[in-house]
């Protein structure tokens, strides 16, 4: 009888790890958009469709409260993402030397504005963003953005040893209502490896998600596939001093804990306190609390939650009517791939872009747009910025921004709430 309890505990316990692989396996192939369906791939888009000119690879969108402003780094030459961009390994040097800007987006007349970059020299790489404005000092912005520069010394090395970029974090100050950036310094440290996305807390304070402890090669695809593969991590930099020419010098940098499997884009969530952190291949979206900055610091998370598709810059919608309308359609607003399995793909990457509402938890998450990949391609971005009812015959809707780092311009349309 003790042998067949035990036979019949083994079974039980290879049963439910089969059970548990399997479903874990199901779900990384439905995030990754192996097993999607093609109604899934068809074109959902709201009111009033509009791709908003001179906004070419947008990856990163925050909305600047103060102003009523959209933020984005944007590219100038439609090229660069398929030559140089190591976030998806491509590495042709000759294209490493285009300088992208900044753009400002106005909501209500869907029209952008590229600003100047002064005082700054050499290429300008983009990829992900974060703004902080003091409340004291509303339009008065301070733009923290990654660079992926080329490597002088992976070229001198002949390619050996040495990482092909040196990317970097650039720090840019602007005042609102004025046509440029000024350059204020640039942050490199060794912990900064494969720099994605940027979350600040303050003037002197931010942090940097590192997506992949490996740069290329064969290493990447476990930490992508494998939930456990928590080999990356987020970058904790304290800068002492805003006006230094050295990189390298007057910062304080720090990993934070717990280590994280491909930590993507960051966001703020509904406070203060509050950071939201995805994984963007596990289609994961964290939000945690950080104390102690720069002093062994923790995340603490304290929930999240699991989306079929894969995810990048996290974004949470306030909403500013709530009290009036007697309704408060607040929640966190996500984009992504749902093919992600062929990323990056010339012909286009069907993208979504859901949102998931805080006071409604029970209805879920709602598809707000789908695209298939050909007006919209690699969704990383989506923002919601509110339409006031006494301008809307009292509807209750938004305008929704969607944007990615291989579209042709940022898209605009008009949902409901």
């Amino acid at each position: 009888m003790a042998l067949l309890r035990n036979i019949a505990l083994a079974l039980a316990a290879f049963t439910g790890l089969v059970a548990y692989f399997w479903s874990s396996l199901s779900l990384r192939a439905e995030v990754l958009g192996m097993t999607r369906p093609k109604t899934l791939l068809q074109n959902l888009h709201g009111e009033d469709f509009y791709v908003i000119p001179d906004t070419l690879h947008c990856e990163d969108l925050h909305h600047h409260l103060p102003s009523g402003s959209l933020f984005g780094a944007s590219e100038v030459d439609p090229e660069t993402r398929w030559k140089w961009f190591p976030p998806i390994g491509k590495f042709d040097y000759k294209a490493a030397t285009t300088r992208g800007s900044f753009v400002v987006i106005n909501p209500e007349t869907r029209s952008s504005k590229r600003l100047s970059l002064t005082g700054f020299n050499g290429p300008f790489i983009t990829h992900g963003i974060d703004i902080w404005s003091s409340k004291d000092e509303p339009s008065s912005v301070y733009i923290f953005a990654v660079n992926h520069l080329a490597n002088p010394a992976y070229v001198a090395s002949e390619g050996k040893i040495q990482p092909e970029a040196r990317s970097q974090i650039e720090v840019f100050h602007h005042t609102i209502g004025t046509s440029e950036a000024k350059h204020l310094r640039s942050i490199w440290h060794p912990l900064i490896r494969t720099p994605n996305d940027i979350y600040a807390r303050d003037r002197n304070s931010i942090f940097v998600t590192n997506d992949h402890k490996y740069r290329d090669g064969l290493m990447r695809y476990p930490e992508d596939l494998v939930l456990t593969s928590a080999w990356s991590e987020i970058v904790s930099i304290e800068i002492l001093d805003m006006s230094t020419k050295n990189s390298s010098e007057r910062i304080n940098v720090t990993s934070t804990k717990p280590k994280m499997q491909n930590p993507n884009g960051l966001g703020h969530g509904k406070n203060e306190n509050e950071i939201l952190v995805v994984r963007a291949a596990a289609g994961i979206l964290e939000m945690a609390h950080l104390d102690e900055p720069f002093v062994d610091p923790v995340l603490h998370f304290t929930q999240s939650l699991q989306f079929n598709y894969t995810l990048d810059n996290p974004s949470y919608f306030r909403d500013p009517y709530a009290k009036e309308t007697g309704r408060d359609t607040s929640g966190y607003v996500m984009a992504g791939l749902t093919r992600a399995s062929k990323f990056p793909n010339r012909k286009g990457d069907p993208s979504i872009a859901t949102f998931a509402p805080e006071a409604d938890s029970q209805s879920g998450e709602r598809i707000l747009f789908l695209d298939d990949g050909k007006m919209v391609s690699t969704a990383s971005t989506a923002v919601l910025v509110a339409i006031d009812p006494k301008k809307n015959g009292g509807n209750k809707q938004a305008w929704l921004f969607v944007t990615g780092p291989m579209t042709a311009g940022i898209a605009s349309m008009k949902i409901d709430l």
